[in-house]
């Protein structure tokens, strides 16, 4: 059986102004002409298909452009919902795609209510344990479909996770190609760092002794970075990565899908590590002011740049000057003396509250304390706002706002 893996398409983003779904649209395709192409049986999507719970029109089609073209040469396809994702969402046009032959678990599920799907695919039988992200509070959910008390779930993430695992690949049998979809952090994984870090804390780590040694192969998103799973034997797992470089911490970031040859029994095998050729790659140039003018030859790109200026005094009209003359000029970032030091502190939002977090943040630009009146606005928006606080597109949106 001849498998795609892919996840982490993030379709809708927006990087600095700038909408990238254009470019992931093109990658789907490619992605799409590759499973055509390599004729696989079945193609993986291990979440986040989505940069937001609520998607615009051009993400969506995009997003069914891809599974319609894969309809269309008859390769059937499994899904299951990111971080970034909304389940519900997903699994109300769960019954439209299902006539392309998309499979889609948007809510986590146990085994016996549809959490493991079975597919006979190419003389072979498939057994797709699929599991979507999984939040602290929603896992406390999952534990009322096994039994048991749901507060006991509130001390360990992990050993929740790990009788979910096992509910869903106890059914797995040697003579099936076992299959392990999920949307996870796995310890050693090595973040990109345009993640959702919260959701890649301690707190929502897994070790891969939590997979079963019957799965012949545990297909991984939400970690950006294309790489293997520590733990796991080379060809047992991997992370496919993003689809795009989606932050310019990406810079350099070859982006991948894997190919890879299953049969029940015996060992996997990678076939193809596919390096993606559509979409703009990202670069980050650091000059002096004096500089800028000898080496303006490195703002010639064909992808989307990100400058930082260093500058004894403010250059009023700078940023707007260079944007006009270099469109794929998205950032530019101008460093002042009196703000290097601030600037290598950073915010740790981790530790700080939001509120502190701003009062540090506007001390490191202003090199003053938060006035009391900007500090009572931002309490009240954050108050407002307190709700939404765990939705990961809200606390990106929030964090690029401030």
């Amino acid at each position: 059986m001849k498998i795609l893996h892919t996840a982490d398409w993030h379709a809708g983003r927006v990087l600095h102004g700038q909408p990238r779904t254009p470019e992931i649209r093109e990658v789907l395709r490619e992605v799409a002409e590759l499973a055509k192409t390599e004729a696989v049986d079945l193609v993986l999507v291990a979440g986040d298909l989505y940069d937001t719970r609520n998607p615009g029109a051009e993400a969506e089609t995009a997003v069914y452009e891809f599974f319609k073209t894969l309809g269309d040469a008859s390769i059937p396809s499994v899904v299951i919902a990111g971080n970034h994702d909304a389940p519900g969402r997903l699994e109300a046009a769960s019954g439209l795609l299902g006539l392309a032959g998309v499979r889609i678990v948007g809510e986590p599920k146990v085994a016996q209510q549809g959490g493991l799907l079975t597919l006979n695919l190419g003389g072979e039988t498939a057994r797709v344990a699929a599991l979507p992200f999984v939040s602290e509070r929603r896992i406390v959910k999952v534990q009322e479909l096994l039994g048991g008390d749901p507060g006991a779930w509130r001390e360990s993430y992990r050993e929740g996770m790990r009788k979910l695992i096992n509910n869903l690949t106890a059914p797995f049998r040697p003579d099936a190609v076992n299959l392990l979809l999920l949307h996870t952090t796995t310890d050693g994984a090595r973040l990109a760092h345009s993640e959702y870090e919260f959701h890649c804390t301690e707190n929502y780590t897994l070790d891969a002794d939590l997979f079963p040694e019957a799965c012949n192969y545990v297909a991984l998103g939400h970690i950006h970075m294309p790489q293997r799973v520590e733990g796991l034997p080379e060809n047992a797992g991997r992370y496919a990565g993003s689809i795009l470089q989606l932050d310019f911490g990406e810079q350099g970031d070859a982006k991948y899908v894997y190919v890879l040859e299953a049969r029940a029994g015996r060992p996997t095998e990678i076939v193809k590590e596919h390096a993606l050729r559509a979409g703009k790659r990202l670069k980050r140039v650091s000059l002096a002011r004096e500089d800028l003018d000898r080496n303006l030859s490195e703002l010639e790109w064909d992808g989307w740049l990100k400058l930082s200026i260093k500058l004894e005094r403010p250059d009023p009209g700078l940023k707007d000057r260079l944007k006009r003359d270099y469109p794929n000029l998205l950032v530019v970032e101008q460093l002042l003396p009196e703000r290097e030091g601030a600037a290598k502190r950073g915010v740790d939002q981790h530790t700080l509250s939001l509120v502190d977090a701003y009062a540090q943040f506007y001390d490191d630009e202003r090199a003053a304390a938060l006035p009391d009146d900007l500090r009572g606005a931002f309490n009240t928006l954050y108050a407002e706002a307190q709700p939404l606080a765990d939705e990961p597109e809200f606390t990106q949106e929030f964090n690029e706002a401030v």
